[in-house]
């Protein structure tokens, strides 16, 4: 079936493959063979209460359509604008889902993009009892996507300061003054 005539299918995706015996081969080449990499949760920012909700963490694992009704959820429950946060292979899917919410919106919404690197440490745990715990700190991108509300309707137009004269005026005025004196 095609990718295209489907709306709900991701784009730009790698295929997830069901033989994770090369992923784990990798990643002892990469590290330590007799260490098993434990691979802990990213540091997330730490938030007010009220700001919370509307910072999104998109991974992975969690459904797409999950994720875009969440974002759909609280941006029409008031929310003038949601932040999504993806790194490395979830990018992807926080751009897809960006994209998805601004095509849907019919111009309601507009966004801002802004990349950073993540330092991560993982865990080290030896295969025998005889190695001591490790840790190896290594970076990943990281993605921060601000959908927004741009509808004109919540535009606040400031006041305008007083008219300028014009040039016309200006000289009337002048010609004024020179008869007066």
């Amino acid at each position: 079936m095609d990718s295209s005539s489907n709306p709900q299918t991701e784009r730009g995706t790698k295929p997830k493959t069901t033989n994770s015996s090369n992923r784990r081969n990798y990643n002892s080449q990469r590290a330590n063979p007799n260490h098993r990499v434990v691979r802990k949760q990213p540091p997330r920012a730490a938030t007010n209460g009220s700001d919370n909700r509307h910072n999104i963490y998109i991974t992975s694992r969690t459904d797409f359509r999950a994720q875009q009704k969440r974002c759909e959820d609280l941006l029409n429950s008031g929310a003038k604008e949601i932040f999504l946060h993806c790194m490395g292979y979830s990018i992807t899917r926080g751009l897809n889902l960006a994209l998805r919410l601004i095509a849907n919106s019919e111009g309601a919404l507009s966004y801002a993009i802004n990349t950073s690197t993540i330092q991560l440490l993982d865990e080290l745990h030896p295969l025998c009892d005889e190695d001591d715990l490790t840790f190896r700190q290594r970076n990943n991108s990281a993605l921060h996507i601000k959908i927004y509300n741009s509808s004109l309707f919540d535009i606040v137009v400031p006041e305008l300061p007083a008219k300028p004269q014009t040039q016309q005026r200006r000289q009337q005025q002048q010609k004024k003054t020179k008869q007066q004196q």
